[in-house]
Order: C-alpha cells, then structure tokens, then sequence
C-alpha cells in the first residue's frame, strides 16, 4: 500500500472516528501506519469515568471490520500516573441502575474491558508510573507490556470495598504474586514485573511511550491476515490443555489463504 492509499484508508478508519468525531471523552486518539494509538488523557490522574469506558468500548468494538488497524497501542498522556482506575465520583454516585440491568455503570466497564480482551488485533500497554485498580487491568489485558523503573501496578480495590481482578493479574504475573496485589493491596514495581517476566520491555521511564509505539509499529508490519488468525486462535486457547489449544490452532493455521502463504514464503522451486 503506497502513502496516498494508506491515508485514504486510514482517514476512513471506523474505530478512530469514534474517538475523534466529537469530544475526546478522555482519549486522545491518532491512527499511523496501522497503529491506532489511544492515550489517556483525563486529568488530573486519568480517571476513567462511564463515558469514557463507553467510548473506549465503541471505539475497539469498530477494529473487527476497520482494516486500517492492525495494532492497538494504550498510553498516558500524564508522565507520572498511567491512570488512578475507576472514577469513584461515578461509583459513590447512584446511577438508579441494578447489577446487570441496562443502566448498571458496571456492565460498561465490562464490556470495555472485554473488548480490549477480545481486541481482533494485538495490544501494546505502556505504563508510565501508577497504575491503579481498573488501570492496572487495562495492561493485564494487553499482549505486550512496556515498563520502567516508575512503573507501579496497583489493586486497591481489598480497601474500597471492591471485589475483583484477580483473573486478570494472573494473565501477567504468577499466581502468588497475584494474590499478593489483591489481599494486600499493595504496589507492585516495573523491577518486580521485569523480574518475572511480565514486560515485553523494560526501558528508562521516558521512553515507554516510544518503545510501545514502536512495538506497535512491528505488529502492524506483520501480514493482518495472519495477525488477526493468530490472535484469534491466542484468546480461543487461553484456558485449554496443551494439546486441546493446538488442535483449535491448526484449524486456524488451515484457513490461512494459499495466496498469503505464498507472499510469505515463496515457492523456492520456481
């Protein structure tokens, strides 16, 4: 796709129109070469609030038919709070809504949260300083985490009378410091995820942002037909046996087109 053709595409894309077409309800948004970059930007600590998980749940909800992303990048505008979680001005307020029911602010969590989850492209997280309660699970969620020394992950939700996250934890740390972070309710350092291998990148504090974006832009490079089978089969298999994930995966790996295994590996012999 040449420059002229990538712009037309891209100033069409349907997920960036979501965050762009009227106020940013807490996102800035900007489309590159494929990379849709969402970064938070509600000050003073990037609450999020129930229009902006909405947004933020239209916005992904866009990606599955909207070719002009190939990979979802999330970061802060705020250099030393990635974002303070839920804001509890919507969670002490009564929005009249019961568990569950059309008006319940929960489900918009939810459903944000399982889109990012359900992403049909891959996530890149970069978390510059603190990052608390449903912050932090925004980058349990992601398939790539960029830390650094000022990173903090924290779920405080044990002393606000919340119950939850620890499922999503586990997709990043190991099981015991899991349980450490939602019965304690303590910080958990970029040190300490580098340490257990949960960060794709462990970088200087001023550059996460920089390497989540270019992470991004690796992801966007691979062939989108591939990306999107591969992270389909990914979040299909998650929870399977060994050998259960990897039948679903080669019926995934089948209905890759002959035509992109030939672009990808040509026929040597002709």
């Amino acid at each position: 796709m040449d420059a002229s053709e990538r712009i037309r595409v891209e100033s069409k894309s349907q997920a960036l129109a979501v965050l762009t077409d009227t106020d940013d309800h807490g996102w800035q948004a900007r489309l590159d070469e494929g990379v849709l970059h969402l970064c938070l930007s509600r000050p003073p600590v990037n609450a999020i609030n129930t229009p902006t998980w909405r947004r933020l749940h239209d916005c992904i909800g866009r990606i599955y038919d909207d070719p002009a992303v190939r990979a979802l990048v999330i970061t802060s505008a705020n250099p030393k709070v990635f974002s303070a979680g839920q804001d509890f001005k919507d969670v002490r307020e009564d929005d009249g809504g019961a568990f569950g029911g059309p008006n319940d602010r929960r489900r918009y969590v939810r459903d944000a949260l399982a889109a990012i989850y359900d992403a049909p492209v891959p996530t890149v997280v970069g978390v510059r300083g603190g990052a608390f309660g449903s912050g932090a699970v925004l980058a349990a969620l992601a398939d790539l985490v960029v830390g650094g020394p000022g990173t903090r992950l924290t779920l405080p939700e044990i002393d606000r009378g919340i119950i939850g996250g620890s499922r999503f934890l586990a997709r990043l740390v190991p099981e015991p410091l899991m349980r450490k972070m939602i019965l304690l309710g303590g910080p958990v350092t970029g040190e300490d995820l580098h340490r257990v291998g949960s960060l794709a990148e462990f970088v200087p504090d001023d550059q996460i942002t920089d390497v989540a974006l270019k992470l991004g832009a690796k992801l966007a490079a691979k062939h989108p037909v591939v990306m999107r089978l591969m992270k389909q089969a990914n979040i299909e298999v998650e929870n399977l046996g060994v050998m259960e994930g990897y039948s679903i995966e080669q019926t995934y790996s089948v209905t890759v087109p002959n035509s992109v295994r030939d672009e990808l590996v040509p026929d040597s012999s002709k």
